[in-house]
Parts: structure tokens; sequence; C-alpha cells
């Protein structure tokens, strides 16, 4: 403290209270979602008023800008700060404890920026795609182009995956895990199918052409826009003009906006579990119907890129009794893959099986919903190949 007149004092502004109003900010948004956090609860969170805080963010909008940018930033710094491919892979695995959580930041509640920042957004993560997959390269100069960007997007897939989970180990054998994996998803063999052609997907999530109900209609527009904004973000509106349909029209079929995102989720359920069953129904080994689940939920992720990203990141928006029974179903799905992969690899730790299934979804999840990888032709052998990769890595790679 210091004095400015007799009987008044002052405290001074601690030098970096703009930063810690940043990470205040990271953890409520991380945790509770854009939307259900006011500025008042950062400010709080730090120790401050509201009006101190607005002398160093013109508002929300503002500070989840500057939130995603740094988070960006630490992103793209671990990858220029390393010499190699070796550095940087234990090096990322070495702090990406300390990160958990970043990926929720980028992937979900980043979709609140401005379109602007998104598209930057888009342009930043295509250059530490760019930049990693060089890292990858000087290790097997034999690759091509559309090969490296697919292993950059998997390792960082693998990294980002635990923020989507609350499964743990020990810290050094968490390490060494995520090194493992990772390692294995740079290293993975692609096969000689790869090709750097590309085809667009199905225009309307493959209902182009089709004769659907206006019902239909409604729920496809629903996951799109749920998905690329957040339902949060999403009015009835919005959903009515990209449907061409009237208010009364949508209200006829759905009275709610959440009854939208319940019939949302309750079809990516139904959709998934089909794909399961018909997995499980062959015959083979073991290994062999681990396969054939990895290339159902493939197929599924491949499909319904847009149902991928309310099942992962909108059940929270769900009333409770829908919620339980999603969360359930999430819960009994990982239970299956750690069930089959225990059978594939006896006397795997049940935690680590977990956080290994969890890394080759995210793989999946990200692969299909990323630009030019999601329109290659033969992206499910290779996710298929690279998600085998990780299934079955064995221990001995991790760091030093």
């Amino acid at each position: 403290m210091h004095t400015e007149a007799p009987g008044r004092t002052t405290t001074r502004r601690p030098p970096d209270r703009k930063d810690r109003i940043v990470t205040a900010a990271s953890d409520l948004f991380r945790e509770r979602g854009y939307h259900n956090v006011s500025v008042a609860d950062v400010a709080e969170a730090v120790g401050i008023t509201a009006p101190a805080l607005y002398r160093h963010f013109r508002g929300k909008p503002d500070l989840l800008l500057q939130v995603v940018t740094r988070t960006m930033t630490t992103i793209s710094a671990s990858v220029d700060e390393a010499a190699d491919l070796a550095t940087y892979l234990e090096t990322t695995a070495a702090h990406s404890m300390g990160r958990r959580g970043s990926a929720v930041l980028w992937q979900r509640e980043a979709r609140h920026l401005s379109g602007e920042h998104r598209e930057r957004l888009r342009a930043d993560l295509a250059v530490i795609s760019e930049r990693l997959g060089a890292l990858i390269q000087t290790e097997r100069p034999g690759l091509e182009q559309p090969d490296r960007e697919l292993l950059a997007w998997s390792v960082l897939s693998v990294f980002a995956s635990i923020s989507w989970h609350r499964t743990s180990l020990p810290r050094r054998r968490f390490e060494r895990l995520l090194h493992r994996l990772a390692r294995s998803a740079a290293e993975c063999p692609l096969g000689a199918g790869a090709t750097s052609s590309v085809v667009e997907p199905p225009p309307g999530g493959g209902y182009e052409g089709l004769a659907v109900s206006r019902r239909e209609e409604i729920l496809i527009e629903a996951i799109r826009l749920f998905d690329e904004r957040g339902f949060q973000s999403v009015s009835t509106d919005d959903i009515g003009e990209a449907a061409g349909a009237s208010g009364p029209s949508i209200y006829k079929h759905f009275p709610t906006k959440t009854d939208l995102l319940v019939a949302a989720v309750v079809r990516g359920g139904e959709q998934r579990r089909t794909g399961t069953a018909s997995a499980l129904a062959g015959n083979g080994t073991p290994r062999e119907t681990l396969e054939r689940l990895l290339r159902s939920y493939i197929e599924f992720a491949r499909g319904q890129s847009h149902l991928i990203a309310l099942l992962i990141g909108e059940l929270d928006q769900l009333p409770e009794n829908q919620r339980r029974a999603a969360r359930q179903a999430q819960r009994d799905y990982l239970a299956l893959w750690v069930r089959l992969l225990d059978q594939v690899r006896p006397g795997l730790d049940p935690a680590e099986a977990r956080i290994v299934v969890s890394a080759v979804l995210n793989v999946v999840d990200n692969a299909s919903r990323t630009g030019r990888l999601g329109r290659r032709p033969d992206l499910a052998d290779r996710l298929a190949e690279i998600g085998m990769a990780l299934l079955l890595a064995e221990d001995g790679a991790g760091p030093a």
C-alpha cells in the first residue's frame, strides 16, 4: 500500500492481474461453459470487482478470445520450440497433465467466437499441424503431405483426448502412456492406398436428393447448427431460417429447442448402437472383433460428424433424466471397448485401457471433422490403421 492523501490509501494493482483474469476465465469456461459464466463470476474468482475487470477486457467475448488465443499460443510454442519429434513428444507428454482441459477451450468454447476469429483459429491450427508434420517428416522422409497431415492431427488428438475425461494414473505412468500413444500415432505405417486426392462429403449429411419429412429437415439443420455454434448460441428462429420453416411449423414437431437436442442425442445413440451390434455379431478372434468395433465407430463418425459433436460437448444441456441416461450410455460404450481390449491385451490396467480407448475415439472424431482430412477417400482405412496401432501399443516406448 501507499498513501495518496491523509486518511486515504489505495492498493497497488498486481502486475499479473490480466494474466490471472485469463486463467480464472479459462477454468470457468472449461468447467461451466461460456454461456454459463458471467463477467462477475470471473471477477469474483480473481477477487476483484466487475468494473476492475473491464479495465483489462472490453467484455466477455473479448475475454473468450484471449483465453483461446493463449491456449493456441501455448500449443504452437510447444511445436515451434521442439528441435525434433522426440523432443516434442517428450515435453508435450510431460506438460499435458498441467494443461488438461485446454482442448475443451479450443474445440468446444471457441465456437462462441465471431466468424472472423473462428477462421483465424482454424488457420492457426492448420499451421500447427503443418509444423508438427514437418517434425514427423524428418523421421519419415517418404511420407506424402496428406499422410503427414493426418499423423500430425492424430498426435495432437492423442494429447487433446485427456481433456474430455477424468480418468487418471500416477503422473509418471500417465506421461509414459501419453508418450507411447503419441509416438505410436506418429510412427504408424499407412497403407499404399493413401492418396492426396479428396472428395467432398455428401451435402446435407447424406440426405441430399432424398425426400425427407419437414420434421427431418428441421432436425438435420438443428444438429448442424448446434454443432457449429453451440446449443446455447442457436435460436429457434435460426433453425427455422436454415430449414425454411416457420416458427409454428417447428413447434408442431418440437415444442422447445431442448426437444430438438434430446431427439438429436437419442438419434446419435441409436445409430451408434446399431453399428456396435453389427460389429459384435460377426465371428472371429477378439482382435478381429475389436477392429470391427473400431471400423463401426469410424463409419458412424464419418457419416454423422455433427452428431458426434453433440454427444461429446452438449450433454450438459439436456434435462436431468436424459442427461443421466446419455452419460450412462457413454460409460457403457467405453466399458465395452475396455472389455474387448482386455481380451486382446489381458492384464491391461482398466484405467489405462480407458485412456487408450478415449485417445482412439478422439483421433477418429477429430479426423472426421477436420477439413481435408474428412474428405480423404481412404480415411476409413487409414484411421483403422492408426486406431489399431494405438490400441495395441505396448509399453517400452516412453520417455526416459
